[in-house]
């Protein structure tokens, strides 16, 4: 827990800084460049990385969804609710 707690301090700069850039690019979702509507999932790879840089409030105007979803599942896997690996879908070795 400590060792992950670190990481996330270590990497806040950083995944301000390409936040921070990445409010700057073009949209590359091909419904957004078509319609000018922006899909459901529009902003996610930002709010990803302001919530990981420690700015909810930025990753909520990125995208709330997401944002919240990354949220409950932080929530789930710090309760003991869920495993990362299970969530991810690691397959367990045979025993």
């Amino acid at each position: 827990m400590l060792l992950s707690c670190v990481g996330a301090v270590l990497a806040s700069p950083a995944t301000r800084l390409v936040a921070e850039q990445l409010n700057h690019q073009p949209s590359l979702c091909p419904l957004f460049r078509v319609t000018g509507i922006a899909c459901p999932s529009c902003g996610g790879t930002r709010a990803s990385l302001f919530l990981l840089s420690g700015d909810p409030l930025a990753a909520i105007k990125a995208n709330a969804g997401v944002t919240m979803f990354l949220m409950a599942i932080a929530v789930l896997t710090a309760g003991g609710l869920i495993r990362p690996l299970e969530l991810l879908g690691v397959a367990k070795p045979h025993d």
